[in-house]
């Protein structure tokens, strides 16, 4: 059997090209969800933290929350903790995903300190969910830090931005 080195050449040529199409496609799906995701969130900010190495983010309405959000960012505050009233579900867009908890957008506060029993690291909320939302109530992780803000209330010149110092 003889094929033409042109055709081997060809038929290489369309698998490389089917190859990078087939590794590209999940990264080009989970970019258009983000962005459809991102188009449902309207009239808040969405904070993402990271506490000792794990991320979560938070999705907030609540007008002093955001503006104590923005307060950390800048570096005017030093009240680095989210607390507030931990749900089920990952919440608003999915904006918690993977988790399967969210924290209320509207009931959530900056803090300084807070007690003990709401601390933990957000895999040990996933893994304890359900004694999370029936029993302690809130989410408040001690060493979270603002890792990211975006800004999703339409105020003019406040779009997206990475946290201050």
């Amino acid at each position: 059997m003889d094929i033409p080195f042109r055709r081997i050449v060809g038929l290489i040529a369309i698998g490389l090209v089917v190859g990078a199409l087939l590794r590209l496609t999940p990264r080009i799906l989970r970019k258009i969800r983000g962005k459809t995701n991102a188009l449902r969130l309207r009239g808040g900010v969405l904070a993402t933290f990271e506490v000792v190495g794990e991320r979560f983010r938070t999705w907030t309405t609540n007008p002093q929350t955001i503006q104590d959000l923005y307060e950390l960012q800048q570096g005017t505050s030093t009240a680095n903790i989210p607390n507030g009233r931990i749900l089920r579900g990952a919440g608003q867009a999915r904006h918690n995903a993977p988790y399967h908890w969210h924290l209320d957008p509207q009931d959530i506060a900056m803090a300084e300190a807070t007690i003990e029993l709401c601390d933990g690291l957000p895999s040990y909320v996933e893994e304890n969910v359900d004694d999370y939302v029936e029993n302690v109530g809130r989410y408040c992780p001690w060493a979270a830090k603002l890792v990211e803000l975006r800004d999703f209330t339409d105020r003019v010149g406040q779009q997206s931005s990475a946290s201050g110092p």
